[in-house]
């Protein structure tokens, strides 16, 4: 199954308290009436946002593109502060967008394409961190799938280990058997020899206690001789 696709979540920005300050006065002197006709609600909104603390991404990626293309207008007579007739609609417009009309007016301006650049580096470095989160997981899950397929290799060497060593020992149970038996049938024929061994010695102590109890034919060595006498 695919992963779902990286979505960068919309996000606010803070702007600083001198975009604030201009939106503010942006909005005073559009209520006096000195904005013109080219001012939208979505213009006098945002200047609102400003004035709160914040703004949308959207909006910042459009204040650089925009003070760039409207900045001729700031050199009108109408919208340099020592004019009799300041604001113009021009530096009415400037302000209502978080624009400084004194000093430096490309304040605004410069800060919000470093915010752009800051804005873009960030959201680069999480599609980067994601790509590598998700590189990770499926990494992660073909580590898994393999260490499993091993697993399941080593289950079954081990179960056939198991049945050979099964049945070689019950061959070894009945060879042992077998040779239990023949020493068995060997020790009785010994037991069976002794026996007779046994007996046959029994028979010749019996013989030879009845030779030696029998009465001798020749005389005692100390019986005296006839004395013969021979004539001539």
């Amino acid at each position: 199954q695919r992963s779902p696709p990286f979505v960068l979540m919309p996000q606010t920005v803070a702007v600083p308290d001198y975009v604030s300050a201009a939106a503010r006065r942006g909005l005073e002197w559009h209520r006096e009436g000195k904005s013109g006709d080219g001012v939208t609600d979505q213009t006098l909104r945002e200047a609102r946002d400003m004035v709160e603390g914040s703004i949308s991404e959207d909006k910042v990626r459009r204040m650089g593109p925009w003070f760039r293309r409207h900045r001729p207008d700031m050199d009108a007579p109408k919208n340099q502060p020592d004019n009799k007739d300041f604001p113009g609609a021009g530096a009415v417009a400037w302000a209502l967008w978080g624009g400084p009309t004194s000093g430096d007016i490309m304040r605004a301006a410069e800060w919000a394409e470093r915010k752009v650049e800051q804005l873009d580096s960030e959201q680069s470095a999480k599609v980067s961190n994601s790509r590598k989160l998700k590189m990770t997981i499926e990494d992660q899950l073909l580590e898994a799938t393999a260490a499993l397929s091993g697993i399941t290799a080593e289950r079954d060497d081990l179960r056939a280990t198991v049945e050979k060593l099964t049945v070689g020992a019950a061959a070894e149970l009945e060879s042992l058997k077998v040779e239990a038996a023949a020493k068995d049938a060997k020790l009785a024929e010994l037991a069976a020899a002794i026996e007779a061994s046994a007996k046959e010695v029994e028979a010749l102590k019996a013989r030879t206690s009845k030779r030696t109890s029998r009465p001798s034919s020749r005389p005692p060595s100390n019986f005296p001789q006839p004395y013969l006498t021979l004539n001539n």
